[in-house]
């Protein structure tokens, strides 16, 4: 018996509502490209404004051109639950690429004389478009998903504690359009399959065990006469490792279970924008930087400045600097420990600039110097790494890389007093995930993380 088409319809809300958005965000930014070249007089137009006829058919080429670039870019996946921060990543990557190709065939199609002021307008109005039409999109559709719209229902298979963690996921992340319809640890293919008919489930995700994989293949067997998707999330947290990738190589399927950190082009690339970043961060924050200064010195007795000894890449120690935020004995009587919620050893002013991560800015002179980078694993005391160590296995791992002024954890709203279980696991995968795009779509999550200042004290 064939399980009706219902997920596949369910499937298309969302590709379509993007593939729409884009079209109208790409026209709109075309016309509006038009009219700030040739009729707002902001540019000189010594030959005349150009018909617009030429132009539109121009346009429904361009739109052709970006929409099969945005689709090898995979957004719009149906089976793509991206975030908005990898969303602005591909659409970046897909607005760079159709310049060029456009620029291209506009050197070479010689009937018609383009401006190309006019593209370089158009390049930057496009992206402008896009990302407020997806977030105007991704504001519709959380609203949908929260009224049980378009949504896909979710069969879950298995005890594991990824099953724990694919349970949390959605529930904190309603955007992702998934709702978890039942559970069952049942792993009899004819069980499941009865299980997922019964909820009428558009999605299997068997979050089982390796001592599970025989099941595991035998429940997508028996699920292959039915429309649906079949996912299998292997238990990471037994291995140890933050991902699996696989590659192929000659027709053999490859499963990387580890990596090596940073490496070769990588490391150039990452200090390459540490150094950029930080310094022009520096320059731009100055005067932010002088009056938090002063701030501190009037508020309370003793140095602007609290430098503190952090491990950092390769276990190597460092002097991290902060701005100060508790008296200078804060530690006299006690010794090391964590900044805990209302802490009375804070000043006024250092209550003020840790909930709003103020006082972390000196620690771009850690990135300038080569200490720390802009994104990376937080830096630990000496005496609590080793606490950790000893407690949670790969801890150190995470020191493969520098130190971060922000981090992959942190931005999942594992700060302050989180467990450090479930940072260590970020953190390793952030390592071993690395990429450029990575640290931008950190970093424009840190700034929507200091706003809200979850665990910030």
């Amino acid at each position: 018996m064939l399980k009706t088409g219902i997920g596949r319809k369910r499937d298309l809300l969302r590709p379509t509502l993007f593939l729409l958005g884009d079209l109208v965000a790409l026209e709109a930014a075309f016309l509006c490209s038009y009219v700030l070249r040739f009729q707002s007089g902001w540019f000189a137009v010594p030959l005349g404004v150009p018909p617009l006829g030429p132009y539109l058919v121009t346009s429904l080429v361009l739109l052709l051109i970006w929409v099969g670039i945005f689709y090898s870019e995979g957004l719009y996946d149906p089976t793509r639950r991206s975030s908005f921060e990898e969303d602005l990543a591909g659409l970046g990557r897909g607005v760079v690429v159709g310049s060029l190709v456009v620029l291209a065939l506009a050197f070479f199609v010689r009937q018609v004389s383009y401006s190309r002021t006019f593209f370089g307008l158009f390049f930057w109005m496009s992206l402008f478009f896009l990302i407020v039409e997806r977030l105007f999109i991704r504001t519709i559709l959380r609203r949908l998903y929260s009224r049980g719209v378009g949504t896909l229902g979710v069969l879950l298979v298995g005890k594991t504690s990824m099953a724990k963690r694919i349970e949390e996921t959605y529930q904190r992340l309603p955007g992702l359009g998934f709702r978890i319809l039942g559970e069952t640890d049942r792993l009899e293919p004819e069980a499941v399959e009865a299980k997922m008919l019964e909820l009428n489930a558009d999605t299997v995700v068997l979050a089982l065990s390796f001592e599970d994989l025989r099941a595991a293949a035998e429940i997508a067997q028996r699920l292959g006469g039915h429309h649906v998707d079949v996912f299998f999330v292997p238990d990471m947290d037994r291995l140890r490792v933050s991902r699996m990738r696989l590659s192929e190589i000659a027709g053999i399927p490859f499963i990387s279970l580890r990596g090596c950190g940073l490496s070769g082009m990588d490391r150039i690339i990452k200090r390459t924008f540490d150094i950029l970043s930080s310094f022009l961060a520096l320059v731009l924050l100055s005067p932010l930087l002088l009056l938090l200064a002063i701030l501190v010195k009037l508020n309370s007795r003793g140095p602007v400045l609290y430098r503190q000894d952090r491990l950092g890449r390769d276990n190597r120690v460092f002097a991290m600097l902060k701005f100060r935020t508790m008296r200078i004995d804060a530690e006299t009587d006690s010794g090391p420990v964590w900044t805990v919620q209302n802490d009375p050893r804070r000043t006024w002013t250092g209550r003020v600039l840790r909930r709003f991560s103020l006082d972390e800015l000196p620690q771009l002179w850690n990135v300038l110097k080569g200490d720390m980078s802009m994104v990376g694993p937080r830096p630990e005391r000496a005496h609590f790494a080793e606490e950790f160590d000893r407690k949670i296995p790969r801890y150190l791992e995470r020191h493969r890389v520098r130190s971060g002024l922000t981090g992959w954890a942190q931005v999942n709203g594992l700060r302050g007093n989180t467990p450090i279980e479930d940072r260590t696991l970020y953190d390793l995968h952030y390592v071993e995930n690395w990429s450029l795009g990575f640290d931008l779509r950190v970093l424009l999550r840190t700034v929507k993380s200091v706003i809200k200042g979850d665990n910030a004290y």
